[in-house]
């Protein structure tokens, strides 16, 4: 069994093809040793560092667009983001546990960036939470964090895929996860093609979840039938792609284009020992509920890429 490193980078939504990459990984035999990420490679980074991987995979290919609405699109318009984030903060605390980075049997890290100065900025330490909710904070989309005098937002502005914090933790073969590679989201094509709309969501089988998963699920599906349904419908147009692309497909799509030059520029420098690639374009940046897409797409990547290296 060989042990690795992993490099987890940004990508919004389409960070869940983490979750298919590390289960091609440890199918293939490999001990993950390291875990650095940036932006929701620190989200799935952290997950799988703390052992709850598995649990967080559970509810996510479960989640529809109501429930990511509520959790993930908290729009208050404060001043500095559209949305707050204690709800997604409060989300990923309801599968993480209160955990602390010294206690985490897999060394991990977490990639974010100081907006006022922009300088890098690694965290090593503290609630596992908190710094998650660092350096997933995307810039005009999720509110900074305040943490030791700094403005912290996305890790992704400075080092997409963080190979050189892998590498520096001690990792002796990097595995780098590159999810801004290749097409943008497919809604328009460049032929003026558009793309076909989300299939409808399959009902949830609360059977076959674990009883702490589906006591979630039930309390969540409560809160969400307060809301107004009429509330809901431009969520609900834009979510299944019938809609025009509105502010947070702008937005999210214009960090991804800087993102992509800065992955491409590092890669080149920071090589890893193997680059994964999976191609997930088509999944927009706040599109959570497609994480079944993005774990296939993770997998698939990750074998082809081990196939091509004769891993």
């Amino acid at each position: 069994m060989k042990k690795i490193g992993l490099a987890l980078g940004s990508g919004g939504a389409r960070g869940w093809a983490h979750i298919g990459v590390i289960e091609a990984l440890e199918e293939a035999g490999y001990e993950i040793g390291w875990v650095a990420g940036t932006s929701m490679g620190s989200l799935v980074g952290g997950a799988y560092a703390s052992g709850r991987l598995e649990a967080l995979k559970r509810i996510i290919q479960h989640l529809d667009w109501k429930q990511v609405f509520y959790y993930f699109f908290e729009v208050t318009f404060p001043r500095s983001g559209l949305i707050d984030g204690t709800k997604i903060a409060g989300f990923i605390r309801e599968q993480l546990g209160d955990v602390d980075l010294a206690s985490l049997q897999i060394p991990f890290r977490a990639v974010a960036t100081d907006v006022m100065t922009g300088k890098e900025v690694l965290l090593s330490s503290g609630d596992l939470i908190d710094v998650i909710r660092a350096s997933i904070s995307i810039p005009g989309i999720f509110t900074p964090v305040s943490r030791d005098g700094m403005t912290l937002v996305d890790g992704g502005l400075v080092n997409p895929v963080p190979v050189d914090i892998a590498r520096a933790m001690g990792a002796p073969f990097v595995v780098a996860v590159d999810l801004n590679h290749g097409r943008l989201s497919g809604r328009v094509s460049g032929e003026g093609e558009r793309r076909p709309a989300t299939k409808p969501l399959p009902k949830i089988n609360l059977r076959k979840l674990k009883m702490e998963d589906n006591k979630f699920l039930r309390e969540l599906n409560r809160r969400i039938d307060v809301f107004d349904e009429s509330v809901l419908t431009p969520v609900r147009d834009w979510m299944l792609r019938e809609g025009m692309p509105n502010v947070f497909d702008v937005l999210g799509n214009s960090i991804r284009i800087m993102e992509a030059q800065i992955s491409d520029a590092r890669l080149k420098i920071d090589v890893p020992d193997l680059l994964v690639r999976p191609a997930v374009g088509d999944i927009n940046v706040m599109e959570f509920h497609r994480a079944d897409e993005a774990i296939r797409a993770g997998y698939t990547a990750a074998k082809e890429a081990m196939a091509k290296a004769k891993l």
